[in-house]
Parts: C-alpha cells; sequence; structure tokens
C-alpha cells in the first residue's frame, strides 16, 4: 500500500511546486512516452534519472522513495512473470533476465515520474488547470477527487489490515487461493467505509450547491510565467536527446 503514498500531495515550497501544472504535464507525457517506446535497459535508466533532479529540488526524496520502496513487490512479480513468459517462448535465459530487468526499470521509471507530479501538484491547481484546459469541470474535480482519495483508501486499508491481524488473522497463511481469502475481512470494511465516505462527500456538494449555477467562476486563475517556459525547454530538449538514441544510433 506504501506505493499509493507518491499520490498524497503535500504543500511545499520549491521552485518545482510553484510550476504550472500543465508544464508538469508535458513532462508527464513526454517521458511517459518514453518509457513505452524503449525496450533498452540502459535507457530506460536514463529516463528513470530524469526525475532525480526534480525530487531533489522539491525536496520530496523520503516520500517519493517510500513510493518506490512500496512497489517493490510488483517490481519483483512483474520481473518473474516476464521472465517464465520469455524462457517459454524463447527458451533463452539471457533474453528473459533482460525483458525481465527492461520491465522492471519501465515500471519504477513510470511509478517515479507520476509520483513527482502528484507529489508536487495540488488538487486545487490540478483542477483549475484542466478547467483552464477546457475540460468539464465535472471531469476535472471528479478525477482529482478520485487521485485525492487513493493515499487516503491505502492509508485506511493498511489500519484494517493492522486491526485484523491484532485479532488473529493470518493474512499471508495457505496457498494463493486461501490468502486470497484472507482479505475478505480487509474488503468488505474497506468497502463500507468507501461508500460512507462517499456518502460524506455527495452530502457536502450538495450543501454548497454543486451543479446549481452552470457558470462557474474562480478565485483565482493560473499563468505560465518564465519558470514554466524553462521547465518545458528542459523536458523538451531532454526528450529530443533520448529519443535520438533510438533515431540516430538505433538503440531499441
Amino acid at each position: 500500500m506504501k506505493v499509493l503514498y507518491g499520490f498524497e500531495y503535500r504543500r511545499g515550497t520549491s521552485v518545482i511546486h510553484r510550476i504550472d501544472p500543465r508544464s508538469k504535464m508535458i513532462y508527464v507525457i513526454l517521458f511517459t512516452a518514453l518509457t513505452v517506446y524503449f525496450v533498452n535497459p540502459l535507457v530506460l535508466l536514463l529516463v528513470l534519472s530524469s526525475s532525480f533532479p526534480i525530487v531533489l529540488i522539491s525536496k520530496i526524496t523520503s516520500r517519493w522513495a517510500q513510493s518506490i520502496k512500496g512497489s517493490l513487490f510488483f517490481i519483483a512479480f512483474i520481473f518473474i512473470f516476464n521472465f517464465i513468459g520469455i524462457v517459454l517462448a524463447t527458451g533463452s535465459v539471457y533474453d528473459a533476465v533482460i525483458s525481465g530487468i527492461s520491465m522492471s526499470i519501465r515500471f519504477i521509471a513510470l511509478i517515479s515520474i507520476f509520483s513527482v507530479f502528484f507529489l508536487t501538484t495540488s488538487p486545487e491547481d490540478l483542477t483549475q488547470s484542466m478547467v483552464q484546459m477546457r475540460i468539464p469541470y465535472d471531469y476535472a474535480l471528479t478525477f482529482n477527487m478520485a487521485m485525492r482519495f487513493v493515499p487516503t483508501l491505502s492509508r485506511e486499508a493498511q489500519i484494517i489490515m493492522d486491526a485484523q491481524k491484532s485479532r488473529g488473522l493470518e493474512m499471508e497463511k495457505g496457498n494463493l487461493i486461501q490468502r486470497i481469502k484472507n482479505y475478505i475481512p480487509v474488503l468488505i470494511p474497506l468497502i463500507i467505509s468507501s461508500f460512507r465516505r462517499a456518502e460524506l462527500v455527495a452530502d457536502a456538494m450538495e450543501s454548497r450547491a454543486f451543479g446549481a449555477s452552470k457558470k462557474r467562476t474562480s478565485l483565482y486563475v493560473l499563468a505560465m510565467g518564465k519558470r514554466d517556459a524553462l521547465f518545458i525547454l528542459i523536458s523538451v530538449i531532454s526528450f529530443l536527446l533520448l529519443l535520438s538514441l533510438k533515431l540516430v544510433f538505433g538503440i531499441p
């Protein structure tokens, strides 16, 4: 569940925090495309390393590392799944290892890129940026509320798991089917809690007359400045340099 902590925003004063969400969206889109485009593990490492300076400048190292650490189980699963699949398909252990490493690094890069974005972008600014991009307010609000409650649900799930373990529930006992059944006492309270939270949010929105007026006004409007232009320029140049590894040197 710790991997979901990478979606939990906390206010900061760094340069990265003050960059317009639309500028950071460009970085996310470009480097997500690179993670999908390349299969070479060395190039994928370069894509992953692109988020390191942002993490250091924005001072989110501990929370970013927590999200990466929380994804270790999924990384191991991806590596093993790809390794077995390639070995069965081709019989080559070397290709299986390279493929497993590439897919694992790709997953880490995606987690890192999106974690950087959500850790440094407030939900209010993200909603406003989406509205200014002509996305309907209802869709923008729904998306941001969903992303905002992901860490909350993760935290509640961990609390429920700890409570059930204190009552003697052995969640890691038995075979795969039995382990899945062991999580039922966790899922049912979590689902009930989610419905309660959704009802509270609906009541709060209704009490504030949400949807009563079709024409909405904003307290403030986001404006892109010089630091946004510089961030976009660096992102585009880095994207083109990495893309040239394929177009010029033929690296897969």
